[in-house]
């Protein structure tokens, strides 16, 4: 490698001169000024970091998490799983899905994808961004330089086509130039519940809020990783040996626990919201362009730049430079679907609505803690679950049967909130402990 960036998270970052081309680019320079978290730096001041220092991270994570996964077959089986030049040009292959994986971003990562237009999701100005700009010729540069380097001929190419068809494509089967299993294995690594885009933004955002809940032994699930491959059926599935199971285990807490007390945090919501609102009246028809160079002049300097030039003739705007949030009075457990709560906020949410003069505002924040199916059998065929290596087992177990802990945790993050305007705080307080002390209501 020809370069190296220092990072608070991984240490030295390796990269070679092509790829320093993509990262010097305006595109990817761009991601300096995309904050990973969106409005979380006005709750937690240190969470100032980037999508550009994540990018440099998870392309970082993704080359040791593959050559530690091959290393771990060829230990188990006494063979390469592939030759050295198919490992490099996955590795490589794998190298720019991650480097370019959030090029498409809009200001404020995830914040503001509503004002997107259409159908459209953050993704898709990805592919447009690796297939219309620069970026496009230094990715063919990279495979021309690979062919060159290795005396190979085209089926050995990389392209924006080869990367989004791996990564991104909706159905990339129906493509003749899809590979099966092996690209199927290769997306694990970016887009699975062990991909390295969690593996990294898990342990920079705890870093960079100062929590502790994104931490997890990185090193032990790096080296746990492995591959299940039965050559007969097609099937080549990223695995974890069962010594790993533990680390894999704390991997998805670590996540539990960073939606419930960062992503999901009550304040960071409210100003998320108000964020929107604010882009959405600077954006001509309050949408973001659909041409790829007039998308990407938007960053979240710009959003600000805009909103501060309109912040003596919008309410709105006065509020979010000023952090002027409504006070949430009320909000449900971390899993009210598998309760009454619903019920419960529904009568407090009448009452306030009763009571006070001003509108009031309700947030319902919801996800998945993990997508494992809970099979008490590993399901080779489809892929679902992820398959636990187990030392002379011919067939793998599943994290089901191997993790009572994750097991448990299937029911999905489902947090609702009331928030009023600060006047009427203590009056909606009040409200509130008067219907939670009634026994009817409990």
């Amino acid at each position: 490698m020809d370069c190296q960036f220092r990072d608070p998270i991984h240490g030295f970052i390796e990269v070679s001169n092509l790829e320093l081309k993509i990262i010097d680019s305006p595109p990817f320079q761009r991601l300096r000024n995309i904050k990973q978290l969106a409005t979380t730096y006005l709750v937690y001041p240190g969470a100032e970091h980037t999508r550009f220092g994540h990018s440099l991270g998870v392309m970082h994570l993704v080359t040791k998490a593959f050559d530690s996964a091959l290393d771990n077959y060829k230990r188990t089986n006494g063979k390469d799983l592939f030759d050295s030049t198919r490992s490099a040009w996955y590795r490589q292959i794998l190298r720019l899905i991650a480097l370019t994986h959030d090029l498409g971003h809009a200001p404020f990562s995830h914040a503001s994808e509503a004002l997107f237009d259409g159908d459209l999701e953050h993704e898709d100005f990805t592919k447009k961004i690796i297939y219309e700009t620069e970026i496009a010729d230094h990715i063919q540069t990279i495979g021309k330089e690979f062919r060159k380097k290795h005396s190979v001929g085209e089926e050995y190419n990389i392209t924006p086509k080869l990367l989004w068809l791996i990564y991104g494509e909706k159905n990339p089967e129906l493509d003749s130039e899809y590979i099966m299993p092996d690209y199927k294995f290769l997306k694990s690594f970016m887009d699975s519940e062990l991909d390295c885009d969690k593996m990294d933004y898990l342990l920079r955002d705890s870093y960079y809020c100062g929590v502790n809940y994104g931490k997890y032994d990185l090193n032990k699930l790096l080296s746990s990783l492995n591959v299940f491959y039965k050559p007969s059926d097609k099937i080549m599935h990223l695995a974890v040996d069962r010594g790993g199971v533990h680390a894999f285990e704390e991997f998805v807490i670590a996540r539990y626990f960073m939606f419930i007390q960062v992503y999901f945090h009550k304040t960071r919501r409210y100003l998320d919201k108000l964020l929107v609102d604010n882009i959405a009246n600077i954006l001509p028809n309050s949408k973001y362009p659909n041409n790829v160079q007039d998308y990407l002049k938007w960053d979240d300097l710009t959003v600000i730049d805009k909103i501060k030039a309109s912040r003596f003739n919008c309410l709105d705007a006065e509020q979010f430079l000023t952090r002027t949030v409504m006070s949430c009075v009320y909000e449900t457990s971390a899993h009210s679907n598998r309760s009454d709560g619903n019920l419960l906020l529904n009568i407090i949410k009448n009452k306030l609505q009763e009571e006070l003069e001003h509108a009031i505002l309700e947030d319902t924040a919801n996800k998945m803690p993990h997508k494992i199916p809970t099979l008490e059998e590993y399901d080779a065929s489809s892929g679902k679950g992820i398959p636990i290596l187990v030392q002379y087992m011919e067939m793998p177990s599943s994290i089901g049967s191997e993790s009572i802990l994750l097991k448990s945790l299937i029911e999905p993050i489902n947090i609702r909130r009331l928030y009023v305007q600060k006047s009427e705080a203590e009056t909606a307080k009040k409200i509130v402990g008067e219907l939670l002390n009634r026994g009817d209501v409990n």
